[in-house]
């Protein structure tokens, strides 16, 4: 969630007859939202949805984004160590399910990456890689266990130890949504942002919610590595195509991807057995988000699968599609 600003433009679509299904299509903090309501909506319904929209947009951006100063996290992060401070009912279950998946995920998945995160990018944006003794220093502020919160307070070890949410706060958002509108009273919802899904009941065809999981290279959907139906499920996918950067040194190239490792303290390199693209089903949409980020963190496939498959004996709701940069994948065999 790069930028704070949030735009709202909708577009409703409807079928002429029944049963309808409208589509409420825009954009909040530079990403793409697509919400289907699979209901006959009267023009007050539909006001009520747009309303709702808003308003949770509205919370996200004053709860979870680091790019807005005036949110509750950007408070947090400017907390001096050892300055206790109030926690809102959101951000701390924010907290404990980001809590659940660092644990999951063996300490791969670690949002007090921000500091390093940022020194990273800075320098990767002038053509050059950071100091080992810049990137130390930031080690220094990073990792889980220097944070600790309740239900109503939180505080810090380190001052620079720094939260980014990104990696859950997509899936989060998308969740409070769909729960929203379902207690509203509507009960077939397909919520889509920033290429993150959530669904509840069923599409007005009377089927399962449909998608594609798309390979990495290309968007068509006769090359897609699964079509999936949803049925009050989430699906995130995470990949390394979003933002890369090439550095040559000593006539050597490397690629860096957007994502950092909290156990190095680097960016992810490109190479033919690294993750390209992972794809994570489960019951809740920041669940599904958290442990796709994850999954990229792994040095290659084969420990990415045996994670996967460790996680999916724990809990038989979750399903995994993993893509190597070398084409190699794996998917769960319930599938």
């Amino acid at each position: 969630m790069k930028y704070w600003l949030t735009l709202f433009c909708f577009l409703i679509l409807s079928c002429q007859k029944p049963p309808s299904l409208y589509q409420f299509t825009g954009q909040a903090m530079t990403m793409n939202y697509r919400i289907l309501i699979g209901h006959s909506l009267s023009p007050v319904e539909q006001e009520q949805i747009k309303a709702t929209i808003r308003a949770i947009f509205d919370e996200i951006n004053f709860t979870y984004n680091k790019w807005n100063p005036a949110s509750e996290l950007s408070k947090l992060n400017q907390l001096p160590a050892y300055v206790r401070a109030p926690l809102s009912p959101a951000l701390s279950q924010c907290l404990q399910t980001t809590e659940k998946i660092v644990h999951l995920s063996h300490g791969k998945f670690d949002p007090t990456i921000e500091t390093i995160q940022r020194i990273w990018k800075t320098h990767l944006a002038e053509g050059k890689a950071p100091s080992s003794e810049e990137i130390q220093s930031a080690q220094e502020s990073t990792g889980w266990s220097k944070l600790h919160f309740d239900h109503n307070e939180f505080w810090k070890e380190h001052d620079k130890t720094q939260l980014d949410l990104g990696g859950i706060a997509k899936g989060l958002a998308i969740d409070l949504l769909v729960e929203e509108l379902n207690h509203l009273g509507y009960n077939n919802v397909y919520v889509e942002w920033g290429g993150e899904i959530r669904t509840s009941g069923q599409h007005p065809g009377n089927r399962a919610w449909r998608i594609y999981i798309r390979h990495h290279e290309t968007q068509e959907a006769a090359r897609a590595l699964a079509t999936v139906e949803l049925t009050n499920q989430a699906i995130a996918t995470s990949g390394d195509y979003l933002q890369k950067w090439t550095l040559t040194n000593g006539g050597e190239k490397t690629t860096y991807f957007h994502i950092i490792d909290p156990i190095t303290g680097s960016p992810l390199i490109s190479q033919p057995t690294t993750i390209a693209s992972a794809s994570v089903r489960a019951p809740t949409c920041a669940y599904a988000d958290g442990l796709a980020t994850a999954a990229m963190l792994f040095s290659n496939l084969e420990v990415a699968k045996k994670w996967a498959q460790e996680l999916e004996q724990q809990d038989p709701q979750l399903h995994f599609w993993l893509l190597a940069s070398d084409g190699a994948f794996y998917i769960t065999s319930r599938e």
